[in-house]
């Protein structure tokens, strides 16, 4: 039946379920295992393998929902019987177990991205996975490795199988550190590096941070570093010349040729660690993005050249062709025009819509809901210039958040994405929120436009061979000739999945297994967190199989994800195992040194030792 937009009725978001962290009972190693049912459709037989996903772990009264250390989730696709294992364990940072013993770390209340103390600020991993494979001449896995990762903080190694903390990524002085804060420095980089399996490169990028003129009330200006990994000895830092950021290079995009860091509008400085009321700075309302070419990362230099280009478009997240075509990179920005991730609802905050104040299981949900509709922008990028752009938006379609694609085309390209919606839900729109952004140039409604009821979440399939901004138009003309619900737009031109009224789908991993699945988690409007498997070429019939986990064991708002076909032990000690005690003395001895006398010889030879 079709439906206009009056008749949509109020979602019933279970709010509470966003800053769950109930891991259930742990065993001997405190390894946490739950059993997923499935409780809808049938489980493939032939399904294997393990889907990874990090999550912050929810504390009480943190004042932002992403601001806890990572916890590890390890889905084992190999069902029996119609049911699931599913493991997890908390990271076990260093900082995390000071702040179990001291009691300055349990006054100290998380604002983004994490937790600022007298011993410095709290390392997370809570947000992305990376993926490491030794493979051997015939061919056969030899080792697997699991880095997570975040925007501050060291990068944290995990054992696959044991979901066991190994050790961080380096000594702290041997990164670039943006504020050096006694034990635990402030490390600003990506939370998503690229692992170049064909070169074996890790490659991210870390910032440094100075004082602008006007001094602290401006924050900081920030200078933008490409540094390559081994993954065993050696770290490698190059300044990127003539390249300031305005906010955070949150991802890294990486072709054949290129590395390209983007300037994202997460607002990062040392005000907001310290939760310091101060507005940024007012960013460029363009995505900027500086391309550096690979070949001009020499070895005996310290500095590269980039050149700078600019679309249309807030992007916070980016897919990517490796493979050049005639020439031409080929992505995709992920965009929004009305959110912050680095913002949350607070205590003082009220609803924008109808006044009211928030009871405490709204405080710290970040500003992720948007009151516009989510872009998706394919752009085509040829000798350092923007050749075309192309904006697919869909008027009943709000809020894009996580995504995926079939990692199998990363070699001759990708064919689509799949890209999730978390929906319009008013309730979570407060006022700070409307204020900053409703004079956003880069808003497609205004305000006498927006829908007066929530719109649901929804899983769409994207092609590339379309083109973007004939399939707008096409939607644009259906909406204004049809009484169809606006969320059930474009029936005819693409194949997506609209989520019954108060489920919100969260993380999601494509399976590169025959003609491929698509595994996503899924808030409910009930205490019980689902799983739901989909036919990635038939979206719109549903998912062909839900899981649902026991209503004691839940991880809340989850993020990024991976696959692993196989999981092996991690080699102990790792290549990379850094010392506590030792790792506490460098940061509080040669961390200020080189900070503030800028020794160059101290930046740009740096090892990181077995």
């Amino acid at each position: 039946m079709n439906m206009s937009i009056k008749d949509t009725v109020q979602n019933t978001v279970n709010v509470s379920n966003f800053s769950r962290s109930q891991l259930g009972q742990p065993d001997e190693n405190n390894l946490y295992q739950a059993v997923a049912t499935v409780t809808e459709g049938h489980w493939p037989e032939n399904l294997s393998g393990y889907v990874f996903i990090v999550c912050p772990f929810h504390r009480k009264n943190d004042r932002h929902l992403f601001s806890g250390e990572g916890v590890i989730i390890k889905w084992d696709l190999q069902g029996k019987n119609n049911q699931v294992n599913v493991y997890s364990k908390k990271l076990k940072t260093w900082d995390s177990f000071w702040r179990k013993v001291l009691p300055i770390f349990n006054i100290s209340q998380a604002t983004f991205p994490a937790v600022v103390s007298i011993l410095g600020c709290s390392e997370i991993a809570n947000t992305a996975i990376v993926k490491l494979e030794k493979v051997s001449e015939n061919e056969q896995l030899e080792e697997t490795r699991l880095i997570l990762t975040a925007d501050a903080g060291r990068y944290w190694e995990v054992d696959p199988v044991s979901l066991d903390t190994i050790t961080p990524i380096g000594y702290f002085d041997q990164h670039l550190v943006s504020v050096p804060l006694s034990f635990f420095p402030v490390l600003e980089n990506t939370a998503h590096p690229f692992y170049d399996k064909k070169t074996k490169e890790f490659i991210t990028c870390e910032l440094k941070l100075k004082l602008v003129s006007g001094g602290m009330l401006k924050d900081l200006d920030k200078s933008a570093y490409i540094v390559l990994w081994d993954q065993q000895k050696q770290l490698k830092p190059w300044k990127l010349q003539g390249a300031i950021l305005d906010g955070s290079p949150h991802s890294v995009i990486v072709t054949e040729d290129y590395i390209m860091i983007p300037d994202m509008p997460f607002q990062m400085g040392v005000a907001k660690l310290l939760g310091i009321r101060i507005k940024p700075e007012e960013t460029y309302p363009k995505t900027q993005i500086y391309l550096v070419k690979r070949q001009d990362l020499k070895e005996e230099e310290t500095t590269v050249p980039s050149q700078l280009i600019t679309f249309n478009g807030d992007s916070y997240h980016f897919l990517c062709n490796y493979h050049s075509i005639n020439g031409q990179i080929h992505l995709v920005a992920i965009q929004n025009a009305t959110i912050s991730l680095t913002e949350a609802i607070e205590k003082d905050d009220i609803q924008h819509f109808t006044g009211q104040g928030y009871p405490p299981e709204y405080h710290g949900i970040p500003w992720m809901f948007s009151f516009d509709p989510g872009v998706l922008r394919k752009v085509v990028i040829k000798d350092a210039r923007v050749m075309s752009e192309q904006a697919f938006i869909h008027p009943g379609w709000f809020s894009t958040t996580l995504y995926t694609a079939d990692p199998r085309e990363l070699e001759q390209g990708y064919s689509a994405i799949y890209q999730v919606y978390a929906g319009y839900v008013r309730e979570l729109i407060c006022r700070r929120q409307y204020m900053d952004f409703r004079d956003q140039s880069n808003r497609i409604l205004r305000d006498a436009e927006l829908p007066c009821h929530d719109l649901p979440s929804v899983l769409a399939k994207v092609p590339f061979d379309k083109d973007w901004n004939q399939l707008t138009e096409q939607i644009s003309q259906e909406k204004n000739a049809s009484d169809t619900h606006v969320s059930h737009l474009g029936r005819e031109l693409l194949d997506f999945y609209v989520c019954p009224d108060g489920y919100i789908l969260d993380s999601i991993q494509f399976i590169p297994q025959e003609q491929g699945y698509l595994f996503t988690t899924v808030l409910t409007p009930t205490r019980v967190l689902e799983a739901w498997l989909f036919n990635p070429d038939n979206l719109k019939d549903g998912p062909i199989a839900k899981l649902s986990l026991p209503e004691d064991v839940h991880f809340g708002f989850t993020l990024h994800s991976e696959y692993f076909e196989q999981a092996l032990p991690s080699p102990r000690p790792s290549v990379s195992q850094v010392n506590r005690v030792l790792s506490a003395l460098r940061s509080l001895v040669l961390v200020p040194v080189e900070f503030f006398l800028g020794k160059p010889a101290a930046i740009y030879n740096r090892q990181v030792k077995k």
